[in-house]
């Protein structure tokens, strides 16, 4: 992962990023809309989509401001493999310190390949390393997940899981006491949401659209939150596109 980063010049720097840029960047696939949501609210004095700005405002963290933000941003976990690549992450500005913020964006699409769980990606590996390498990545990911009760997890997407553990890997590598994943959805399926709440009730925290929810990992105050966004407008897209 380089730490060297440049500005956008608008979302075909975000496209560019993808890992097929072809296949996922149209209108209502969460990749072109993320792009279209973060590149506008930039303009902003706050910097955030508006209901992402939302979710802060309304919970314990309250004000909120946008310092920077990284496309497709791609956190290491521990062995082999990819890393963890969240389609924002991005630092937030509040009044007792700073928040490192996880964004998972979907619309129709899937968490991970088919909603694959936990378990199922466990058990998925056909090398004689993979069950240790996957044991050890998810030793690593469970460590900057809520507490648990044994088994918990293990019908909740991988991704899901990832993509969480990111914020807070990311806030304790910047020395910060607040991180925060959020699932921006742009007309997800009610499916989407029920996994999601399902991840919910494993960290023991409610389930609710459009409001951010706490627990603690360790030193990290860490929120979870779903933040339902509408599709970009024809004009809306013009004014970035």
């Amino acid at each position: 992962m380089s730490k060297i980063h440049i500005a956008t010049r608008g979302p075909c720097n975000w496209r560019e990023r993808l890992g097929d840029p072809e296949t996922h960047w149209k209108r209502k696939a969460s990749a072109m809309e993320t792009a279209v949501s973060w590149e506008r609210a930039a303009r902003s004095h706050a910097g955030l989509p508006e209901p992402i700005l939302r979710l802060f405002k309304n919970s314990e963290l309250g004000e909120s401001e946008l310092l920077l933000a990284v496309a497709e941003h791609k956190v290491p976990l521990r062995g082999t493999g990819g890393d963890s690549q969240c389609d924002v992450w991005a630092l937030i500005k509040i009044a007792v310190g700073c928040v490192s913020l996880a964004v998972e964006a979907k619309a129709a699409e899937p968490f991970g390949s088919g909603n694959e769980t936990l378990e199922a990606w466990m058990k998925s590996g056909e090398s004689p390393g993979s069950e240790p390498n996957r044991k050890k990545r998810w030793g690593h990911i469970q460590e900057n997940l809520p507490q648990a009760e044994a088994g918990a997890y293990r019908d909740v997407p991988y991704q899901i899981l990832q993509r969480c553990a990111a914020a807070v890997i990311e806030a304790r590598r910047f020395g910060l006491k607040h991180a925060a994943f959020v699932v921006q959805s742009f007309g997800s399926p009610a499916k989407s949401f029920d996994l999601f709440g399902g991840f919910c009730k494993a960290a023991k925290i409610p389930a609710e659209r459009d409001r951010m929810n706490f627990v603690q990992v360790a030193e990290v105050r860490l929120g979870i939150g779903w933040a339902d966004c509408s599709f970009a407008s024809d004009a809306e897209m013009a004014s970035v596109l």
